[in-house]
């Protein structure tokens, strides 16, 4: 047999001056949403206004005019009042739209943080999965060579060929794959930073999967105090319940006017020329009953939301919770069985030996590559699931701003 040597690439890069944005930087990128924007200058608005619904609905001046003489000339001042209980209730519903809308706020800060948080998990773990790629293929481009060397012999195989040359396809067409998502995400970044030639995300300082899972435990007690939509739906079936009671204070006009006037026919004596009028609504059928009753089916409507969405996140936290415990047990079982096989300490023996089979080594080589692949997508998928946790527990936007990526959650500030 001829003599066959295992080749190992080594990809040479160029030393090129890029310009680095590190994970806080990136992360801070969402205040810059539109979404974001568009929503803080509605708040602004808000809080601009008055809150304050006046007593009083409608002012209205008449003046009465006898044969264009000053002597015979009434004054009238009309006051339409607003309903009892109406002015109060309207500074309610005020408060509950200002915190529904600064929820909003938060949500739309928390997803955008969300997204980053996922593409730079996602950016790691392409730029890892295409080392290993590329490492596979070499391992297969040297199995075909070896399986070539014994065309012609009784050792040669077809069928392991044919395998081996489809599996380098299949690896090819994934690398292709991993370098498409890295550029899409390349893309996203270069939107924030167009000032930089080149950018290049710097990962580092990321907390281990212990480390994530010690966060979990410590936002299991407190999570629902902090949840954005929690929150936010509170918010909404409060200002829904105040729009309610605010259309049944609109109805309770019994007061309809107040009207003063002053004739001057009689101004010679005050109590003649000054009089007071004053209207009693007596309600016999409401006119509004359709209105008050759908504002109370949309209050009823919200209270229900928002007992859903607490249930439903309670169920998600610890659907996750769970999640990322499997998932670290998955993963400490295949490193135990990787440290028990030895597999790399056999690779190194066969590797020394003459007259090792080389379709063996690659076998070796092969095996400790997938081990490696698939605990690196273990590790994926629990810091994705670590992400989803924080959404769930609110810490994702709550303030202060946190880094989650790094080891000593740094805080993460709107100023750079």
């Amino acid at each position: 047999m001829n003599n066959f040597c295992i080749t190992f690439i080594f990809i040479l890069i160029p030393v090129i001056c890029h310009a680095e944005i590190t994970i806080r930087d990136y992360l801070a990128t969402a205040f810059q949403d539109d979404t974001y924007s568009f929503q803080t200058e509605k708040i602004a608005f808000l809080k601009k206004s008055s809150s304050n619904t006046p007593y009083i609905n409608e002012v209205e001046f008449r003046m009465q005019i006898d044969q264009f003489e000053d002597s015979q000339q009434k004054y009238t001042a009309r006051f339409k009042m607003n309903g009892w209980g109406e002015h109060s209730q309207g500074k309610k519903v005020y408060d509950a739209s200002l915190k529904y809308n600064e929820t909003e706020l938060d949500i739309i800060l928390n997803n955008s943080l969300q997204e980053r948080y996922m593409d730079v998990i996602s950016y790691d773990y392409l730029e890892t999965q295409f080392i290993f790629l590329k490492s596979l293929i070499g391992v297969y481009n040297d199995r075909i060579e070896v399986i070539k060397q014994n065309v012609g012999t009784l050792q040669f195989d077809a069928v392991k060929l044919i395998e081996a040359e489809q599996h380098l396809l299949d690896l090819q067409l994934d690398i292709i794959n991993v370098k498409n998502n890295q550029a899409i995400i390349e893309e996203k970044i270069a939107l924030f930073f167009p000032s930089k030639s080149k950018e290049v995300l710097v990962i580092k300082d990321m907390p281990d999967i212990y480390a994530i899972q010690d966060k979990v435990i410590q936002l299991k007690e407190s999570y629902a105090k902090k949840n954005v939509y929690i929150q936010h739906h509170l918010y909404k079936y409060q200002m829904a319940s105040a729009k309610y009671i605010l259309e049944q204070a609109e109805n309770k006009t019994y007061l309809s006017f107040f009207e003063a006037a002053y004739d001057m026919d009689n101004n010679n004596k005050f109590e003649k020329a000054f009089s007071i009028e004053f209207g009693v609504t007596i309600p016999i059928v409401n006119p509004s009953r359709l209105d008050i009753n759908r504002r109370k089916i949309n209050s009823l409507k919200a209270k229900s939301d928002w007992i859903k969405v607490k249930k439903d996140i309670q169920k998600s936290f610890n659907a996750f919770s769970r999640k990322i415990n499997r998932l670290i047990t998955q993963y400490e079982i295949i490193s135990l069985q990787k440290k028990k096989s030895r597999t790399q300490e056999t690779f190194d023996i066969f590797r020394q030996m003459d007259g090792a089979n080389p379709l063996i080594l690659l076998k070796l080589k092969e095996s400790m590559l997938k081990n490696e692949i698939t605990m690196h997508k273990i590790q994926h998928q629990i810091y994705e699931t670590y992400i989803k946790v924080l959404d769930c527990s609110g810490a994702l936007s709550a303030q202060p701003l946190i880094n989650y990526l790094s080891t000593k959650l740094q805080p993460l500030n709107e100023k750079q």
